[in-house]
């Protein structure tokens, strides 16, 4: 009898990848509504990402009920390939944040080509590992099971993951100071505290990916109306400030 409230506690892990699945699911809708409407190439790259995000949760939560072998194998695959070729596009989706805030160093060509050249050298990389390179092993936290990669060619964080938002960080306090618009920075770095507070509790790590995708979300619809309008109000308003002076 002692023992039942703590096994009451450790099967609730289960129970919050499927609300973060939902979660997920909700803000992808919302994401995929504004897409439809506006059609941004920027602003598939974040629908993209956080439906990965809902097939992680899911692929979690699916291990309680499948046990090991080769169907949760078959399911935690598609985790690895998606994360691997959408998590560094996130940062040609900051490039397309930094413009339309009108950050000026976002607006040449060659800036675009180069956070396209660097978020296509992190896909490579990241398909060699997490895809050429999968080596499944089944993994535990608390009553979760899932399949992770047990290849690995640098040690601590995923590079790919860590480089992008590391991008989105640096971005987002560019657009915060230029646009007044904090969430893109406070959601990247709600997954860089999350992911290293939970680098052995993955339901930690996904509670940041939440946060990161409900500020891909409200950072979505933003680029069509607040940002552009408060970076347009600012740059007057420096301008104004100038003339007087």
């Amino acid at each position: 009898m002692s023992g039942g409230p703590c096994k009451q506690e450790e099967s609730m892990f289960t129970l919050i990848h499927i609300v973060f699945g939902v979660a997920q699911l909700a803000l992808a809708v919302v994401g995929a509504r504004h897409w439809l409407a506006h059609r941004s190439s920027y602003g598939l790259i974040a629908i993209l990402v956080i439906a990965a995000l809902v097939y992680d949760n899911f692929a979690i939560a699916a291990g309680a009920l499948l046990g090991e072998g080769d169907a949760l194998k078959a399911v935690n695959t598609p985790r690895y390939i998606f994360h691997s070729l959408l998590t560094p596009l996130l940062i040609i989706f900051a490039c397309g944040v930094a413009r339309r805030a009108d950050l000026r160093w976002s607006q040449g060509k060659g800036v675009h080509a180069a956070f396209c050249i660097l978020a296509t050298a992190l896909v490579a990389y990241s398909a060699y590992v997490d895809v050429i390179n999968l080596r499944l092993e089944p993994a535990r936290f608390q009553d979760t099971l899932r399949y992770s990669n047990e290849f690995s060619l640098l040690k601590g964080p995923p590079l790919p993951s860590f480089t992008a938002m590391i991008v989105l960080v640096g971005v987002g306090v560019m657009v915060w100071v230029r646009a007044r618009w904090p969430w893109l920075f406070a959601g990247a770095l709600a997954v860089l505290i999350l992911a290293g507070a939970g680098a052995r509790a993955i339901t930690v790590a996904n509670l940041g990916e939440v946060f990161l995708s409900a500020a891909l979300v409200a950072t979505l619809i933003a680029m069509d109306g607040r940002i552009p309008q408060a970076a347009r109000a600012r740059a007057l308003q420096r301008a104004s400030t100038a003339a007087t002076a």
